[in-house]
């Protein structure tokens, strides 16, 4: 939390509703952000707190759309309502609000005080918890019932989350491979696509196409999931960021590792072969990798 991220417009009138905010801040500082770039400030209200994009924090090279930041907007938005209602408040989000400018991406309205449920406490909790994980998934398969679970919570938010198929995956891999060049950012993309496909090989592609596998391990007992939905303006990518920490935080909750991929949302090219190789998709907004690890290792700051 820096102090340009949280401005305060006037005096709020209870000193527990502004501790509340400020820490519900806080807390959306540790939501996941495209590069870590944190592309948000809040605005403490009277009546609740106003969430803005910021566009200096954005990175325009590699989110021409504003697409990502708003992803990461959402995210921090969802931290912010959860940390209010685990500390006792019913709030109203109205995303977009009528009339503001286009950088107003959400109000929350404090409505009143509100018992707390168990499970909105300890997901809470999760809040510090959750991290980004860069390691190949070495662990068990997921449990089915732990799959359907985390797949509920990323789809709380009108956004649906397609388990892909190996098939899927593979034909999304030869896709990849088949590309005349291939961009900076989309090569650690591309180096996932060859270790999901099994041995750092694309399938399908020359015997030249062979990738680098960095970690020296596969991830064969991992889920691969494209988080999409109806829509492709800026509220739908806004709810697209709140149910990637919807899901995200529950998976933290049951060990589950969480992945985000951004590289096909990133680059045109990249978006048109995910939506080629699975046309029964609405709009992609992220792939995701799911997992579970069996010894520690690297991982980034909370924040990441």
């Amino acid at each position: 939390m820096t102090p340009d991220t949280l401005r305060p417009a006037r005096p709020v009138s209870s000193r527990i509703l502004t501790e509340a905010l400020y820490r519900a801040a806080v807390a959306a500082g540790h939501a996941p952000s495209a590069h870590n770039t944190q592309p948000w400030r809040w605005r403490l209200t009277s009546d609740g707190m106003d969430l803005f994009l910021d566009p200096a924090r954005m990175i325009g090279v590699n989110d021409p759309t504003g697409h990502l930041a708003m992803i990461s907007c959402g995210a921090a938005l969802h931290h912010a309502r959860l940390t209010l209602a685990a500390r006792g408040w019913r709030v109203t989000v109205h995303r977009q609000p009528e009339s503001a400018p286009p950088e107003h991406v959400a109000h929350l309205h404090i409505d009143e005080s509100a018992p707390v449920s168990p499970g909105t406490a300890r997901l809470a909790r999760t809040i510090r918890q959750r991290h980004t994980d860069l390691r190949p998934v070495t662990g068990d398969p997921i449990e089915p019932s732990d799959l359907r679970t985390i797949s509920q919570a990323f789809t709380s938010h009108d956004i649906s989350l397609h388990t892909m198929r190996p098939d899927e995956i593979l034909g999304l891999a030869v896709a990849a491979a088949h590309a005349e060049h291939v961009e900076p950012a989309e090569a650690q993309w591309h180096e996932q696509l060859a270790l999901w496909t099994g041995d750092g090989r694309i399938a399908g592609a020359a015997d030249q196409m062979r990738l680098p596998t960095r970690h020296g391990e596969h991830d064969r007992a991992a889920t691969f999931a494209v988080l999409h939905g109806r829509g492709d303006h800026d509220i739908d990518w806004l709810r697209a960021g709140e149910a990637l920490s919807a899901g995200w935080l529950v998976a933290t909750q049951l060990s589950v590792s969480v992945l985000p991929f951004s590289a096909p949302i990133e680059q045109t090219r990249a978006r048109e072969t995910l939506r080629h190789a699975m046309p029964d998709l609405n709009h992609p907004y992220l792939m995701i990798r799911l997992g579970r690890h069996t010894v520690h290792g690297h991982r980034t700051p909370p924040h990441g």
